[in-house]
């Protein structure tokens, strides 16, 4: 070929050959310019396959524009002595291949990290597109004399199919339409540098280059082979089987960092491997940065000490004997807690809709978190670096995931999924298969020695029951800790991973408010230390937070536990209605002490904080409530449509009560700073308030000839004594009726619209009673002999009341419907029960027709609409409860953050109305200088 013309390329000389072809030097005599041309073997010019692989390298690669991939200038046939000639060609680069370049010690850090993050990006792009290098190896990278990387020798690659990129495909055995284009056992590539998958001949992605990658970057490090044999085969079964040595056994000087990038490239089972090689280019680019600028940290090798005399070792001795005793006095002692200085905050999501629960790797450079970013209306699990670069995205199941954590190493995530009734799931840090270790589980977390996975199951409902699970990491069978305690939940790892902090109560029996506390019990048995978090912090270090206000907070869930500190969110009277982050310290005999100190001082809701040495992720929370409406066939409970929405307040708009024609809306908002009665007109879109009284008042009622609205006002301590009025529903001057009846104690209008049906008494042995608006005369309507009873609507008829029984408020509660005989309720031998009391069904409302009850139920684990079907003579249940729409998303929801009450779930011709949380957020970080 030497001194040949291809149409208008003269070789010039051979540079060198591999298994697709010969490579010479030539020059382009159009332009000038010297180029390298690949030439296809004679031999194997009959060979369609090879030649069509060959073609595809052209394609491929020229479709490729990045100064760290070989230019492909053309593709051409020339005919050369009566037989034709395929050749493709390349830019020439003066330089030497990255093999000739490793030396035995392997390549200076410095010069490894610049030729590996050029090698990195060269591959993300060619990842991008889908196409697969198949033999990275030093000698298809070159180095330019000026250190410019190239990869070069895409002859083995293939354009991978979309369907082909899944977990599944990239791991079972070759297809048949594979195997004819390479042979059945036939592998393809080098050796030394194939991924485990390639060597058995299965299917390959881009995550197979990951592993050949990691095999150059080892190699540039060590200047051995990762993996290597006298025989191709022990070459191929060390690929297959043994794990090399770690970098830091090898070469000295090597950062923690890149032995961990190494190791999560070489992993065997591609799902537990890197997933992109951006994530790479990233993480080796920081690494660069940090050396170049001489801030990365490199452990010290290993130095010769001199020999110390005894007399002198055992002063020395002494002397830290004193200095243990002195810090064993201190650490069992009170420790002071400094305030800190103002964080230094940083935005690091900017997402319109909900991004939250963030969870920060322990060396605080990997932050995980849940988004409805995706657009598909749920939470995913996502990871990005702190440092920049493009997020991950993890999981892509329908059913929300959300509570991650990362384990001690930063190389698995644990997360909380809402997919199959609950539970909780394990996935690799940088993306892979999730495997499903243990049930119903919530708020997992990775103990600091990676050994054990803490959890919690139970009620959902602030005081309900609740139980500590741990299970090992690798999987297996879940252990209750405490199970002695009434609720326990909220676990946090104690720094040595053998205690758990966790919110607990001992007993059902006393008010769960006074026993509640945050306790720390022994990983293998031993009595549970309460810390007397509760009293200390609401009775003596916060006097600014009301008790009242600190209930519903979320700062009674401990958040993270980092050193001698937990971090928490609260809500405090100095700092308003929104809540911030704070932290408290903890002693080694598990008391809370010191000042507590708030951290953030922000107008939004600040939670959820995760905490890595000096940095504190955290979410900033919006949260609106609006009414909606679902269209819907009410006597057969057929929705049709997505919820819309009918009030777009930035306030809150909540406790709909819809006209009997379901024309109008009245609602209760707080837009004026105060809650007050408005009314919407759902023809014209009208929005007027009926009240401006200095109380907070709350709409019950529309007359069943829409004139009137009944509603009850109340101060900030909800003792009802504003009382109960009637109003026009046009406004004006309104008609007390009722002295301190209780919040939204009003039932339903009874009978000819003069009287009412109201609940006597506030919390517990409440009545059902019948009011004359004008004479105030009451009449007992309904009562039972233990438990409450509230939520009472007639049906359509006036035949029968539904209503329910409050077995135990949090957890139990019975929806029954009574016959009406002589004007009142039958006694308790007629109920007939419409649900079986075991968990939260309430606030049924009947059907226009009187067949059908609507109810509110969290019998799947969230707050949902259920119906049930009835027979129309007997009003018994007929047949099982049916999910009438479900509200299964974290961003809009019906629960945990938004009151029963304020659902305010109503039926009417056409539509269901009922309020709605929606809730949106992103993820901050603060840093403490």
């Amino acid at each position: 070929m030497i001194g040949q013309t291809l149409a208008h390329y003269r070789i010039e000389s051979k540079l060198g050959e591999g298994g697709m072809g010969v490579v010479y030097l030539a020059t382009d005599t159009h332009l000038d310019r010297p180029v390298a041309i690949k030439v296809l073997r004679s031999e194997a010019v009959s060979d369609p396959e090879r030649k069509l692989r060959f073609i595809q390298e052209a394609k491929s690669a020229s479709a490729l524009n990045h100064p760290n991939i070989i230019t492909v200038h053309d593709i051409n046939t020339a005919d050369l002595d009566g037989r034709p000639i395929d050749f493709i060609v390349m830019e020439f680069v003066k330089g030497r291949p990255l093999d000739d370049r490793i030396g035995r010690k392997g390549l200076a850090l410095s010069e490894a990290l610049k030729y590996a993050v050029q090698i990195a990006d060269a591959l993300a792009k060619a990842h991008s597109i889908g196409l697969v290098h198949r033999d990275l190896k030093p000698a298809n990278i070159m180095v330019s004399d000026d250190g410019l990387v190239k990869v070069l020798d895409f002859g083995l690659a293939k354009l991978v199919e979309k369907e082909e990129s899944d977990d599944s495909g990239a791991t079972q055995t070759m297809d048949a339409k594979e195997r004819g284009r390479t042979g059945e056992g036939v592998i393809v590539g080098t050796v030394a540098y194939m991924s485990p998958e390639q060597a058995e001949g299965k299917k390959v992605d881009a995550r197979s280059d990951i592993f050949s990658f990691g095999s150059v970057l080892y190699e540039m490090i060590t200047g051995r082979k990762a993996f290597s044999g006298e025989t191709r085969i022990s070459t191929l079964s060390a690929v297959l089987r043994e794990q090399p040595k770690p970098l830091s056994e090898i070469a000295e000087g090597v950062p923690r960092e890149l032995d961990r990038i190494v190791s999560w490239c070489l992993q065997k089972d591609p799902t537990r491997r890197l997933q992109h090689m951006d994530d790479a280019k990233i993480a080796l680019q920081q690494l660069k940065e940090e050396s170049d600028s001489g801030r990365l940290a490199v452990p010290a090798a290993a130095a010769v000490r001199p020999r110390v005399p005894v007399s002198r070792r055992l002063a020395a001795a002494a002397v830290l004997v004193v200095l243990a005793a002195a810090a064993l006095v201190w650490w069992l002692g009170p420790r002071r807690h400094t305030a800190t200085e103002a964080p230094i905050l940083t935005r690091l999501t900017a997402d319109s809709g909900l991004t939250s629960y963030p969870a920060l790797s322990s060396d605080g450079k990997l932050l995980a978190y849940a988004s409805d970013r995706a657009s598909d209306g749920n939470l995913d699990i996502w990871v990005q670096q702190i440092g920049g670069g493009n997020p991950i995205r993890l999981t892509t199941n329908g059913a929300d995931d959300l509570e991650p954590s990362f384990s001690p190493d930063g190389t698995r995530i644990v997360f909380r999924s809402e997919r199959e009734g609950g539970g909780i799931y394990v996935v690799p840090a940088l993306g892979g298969v999730e495997q499903r270790i243990a049930d119903l589980g919530r708020g997992p977390r990775f103990s600091p020695d990676g050994t054990w996975i803490a959890y919690w199951v139970g009620d959902l409902s602030y005081f309900g029951r609740r139980h500590v699970f741990v299970i090992p990491a690798i999987g297996g069978q879940p252990r209750e800790v405490r199970p002695d305690f009434y609720s326990a939940s909220r676990p946090l790892w104690s720094p040595d991973s053998k205690h758990l902090l966790f919110r607990g109560v001992r007993s059902p029996q006393a008010d769960p408010t006074a026993q509640f506390d945050w306790w720390v019990t022994p990983l293998d048995g031993g009595e549970a230390v309460a810390t007397g978090a509760y009293k200390w912090l609401v009775e003596s270090s916060l006097p600014a937070m009301e008790r009242s206000q600190l209930l519903p907070a979320a700062f009674v869930d401990p958040s993270d536990w980092l050193g001698d500190f937990v971090f928490f969110s609260a809500t405090s009277g100095a700092a308003g209605p929104s809540a911030s982050l704070w932290r408290v310290g903890i002693s080694s005999r598990w008391r809370v002490e010191g000042s507590p100190q708030r951290l953030t001082s922000g107008t939004t809701n600040e939670i959820q904080p995760s905490a890595a040495g000096a940095r504190i992720a955290f979410t900033s929370l919006t949260q609106t409530e609006n009414l909606w409406s679902l269209s819907v066939d009410p006597d057969t409970a057929k929705i049709s449509g997505a919820p819309q929405r009918l009030t777009s307040s930035a306030a809150s708009d909540f406790f709909p009560v819809p006209s009997a024609d379901g024309k109008k809306v009245a609602f209760a908002s707080n837009r004026t700073g105060i809650l007050h009665v408005w009314m919407k007109d759902l023809e014209t879109g009208a929005e007027t308030p009926l009240t401006s009284t200095p109380f907070n008042d709350m709409p019950s009622l529309i007359s069943p000839d829409g004139s009137r609205v009944v509603y009850c006002s109340f101060d900030r301590t909800n003792a009802g004594v504003g009382g109960c009025f009637v109003v026009s529903a046009a406004g004006g001057v309104p008609q007390k009726f009722c002295e301190g009846c209780g919040v939204s104690s009003i039932q339903d209008w009874y009978q000819n619209g003069r009287r009412v049906l109201y609940r006597k008494g506030f919390t517990t042995n409440t009545q059902l009673m019948v009011r004359d608006l004008d004479s105030g005369h009451d009449t007992l309507f309904l009562a039972h002999p233990k438990y409450s009873v509230t939520a009472a609507r007639f049906s359509p008829d006036g035949r029968w009341v539904v209503f329910q029984t409050v077995i135990e408020a949090a957890t139990r509660r019975q929806i029954f419907v009574a016959p009406i005989r002589n004007g009142v309720a039958a006694g308790q031998a007629e109920w007939i029960p419409i649900t079986d009391g075991s968990g939260l069904d309430r606030n049924a409302v009947w059907s226009p027709d009187g067949n059908l009850l609507y109810f509110l139920s969290e019998r799947d684990g969230f707050r949902c609409f259920w119906a049930q079907h009835l027979d129309p003579a007997t009003k018994r249940p007929a047949g099982p409860p049916l999910a009438v729409y479900h509200f299964h998303q974290a961003r809009r929801s019906l629960m945990p953050a938004q009151e029963v009450s304020r659902i305010g779930l109503s039926v009417t011709r056409d539509k269901i109305i009922f309020s709605m949380a929606e809730t949106t957020g992103n993820i901050w970080l603060a840093r403490f200088e």
